[in-house]
């Protein structure tokens, strides 16, 4: 059986992006990006929303 994971990001305003609209990565430290990474490795299926999709697209290899 697989193990379900849910992972959310929310500012307290219930938008990430800024004002102006823009969106900006935070920079994570290198345990942190190790951490991440190693949670990330073993996933088989990422399920997201649309504009999450969308944006991940830049990456499409």
């Amino acid at each position: 059986m697989r193990k379900v994971t849910y992972s959310m990001g929310m500012s307290l305003d219930g938008f990430i992006k800024g004002p102006d609209g823009t969106f900006d990565w935070g920079v994570p430290g290198e345990e942190t990006f190790a951490v991440s990474f190693d949670e990330l490795r073993d996933v088989g299926v990422h399920l997201m929303g649309r504009h999450l999709y969308e944006t991940m697209l830049f990456w499409e290899g």
